[in-house]
């Protein structure tokens, strides 16, 4: 699974991730900085990237566009606010437990949480 860490998110995620052997970019990492979200789903789509974000309302309206317009893209997971910001290393590892105990879940239009 490749993974797109929206900037709601630590830049620490992706690299924790990538050290553990996880295919995982922040958006700062490809120039995405203060992207609008259809960019960000755009880019992540074009990648074949997840897109792990907070945002879940406009990432669930993009979604519902995404497949009216039959548009897929790869995924988007949801980090809930019960996981604080300042713990990235706690975010990570819970992606990764995830992507490892759930491989398939990660499917087009698959709307996730962690």
């Amino acid at each position: 699974m490749r993974f797109l860490v929206d900037e709601d998110l630590s830049e620490e995620i992706a690299k924790i991730l990538r050290a553990a052997g996880l295919d995982a970019v922040h958006t700062r990492e490809p120039g995405l900085s203060g992207a609008e979200d259809q960019e960000v789903l755009d880019e992540a789509a074009r990648q074949e990237r997840c897109v792990v974000t907070r945002n879940r309302n406009d990432f669930l309206m993009l979604t519902e566009f995404y497949f009216h317009e039959g548009r897929s893209h790869h995924g988007v997971l949801i980090v809930p606010r019960s996981y604080p910001g300042n713990q990235p290393s706690r975010i990570a590892q819970a992606i990764l437990s995830l992507s490892q105990d759930h491989p398939h879940a990660f499917q087009p239009y698959a709307f996730l949480f962690l």
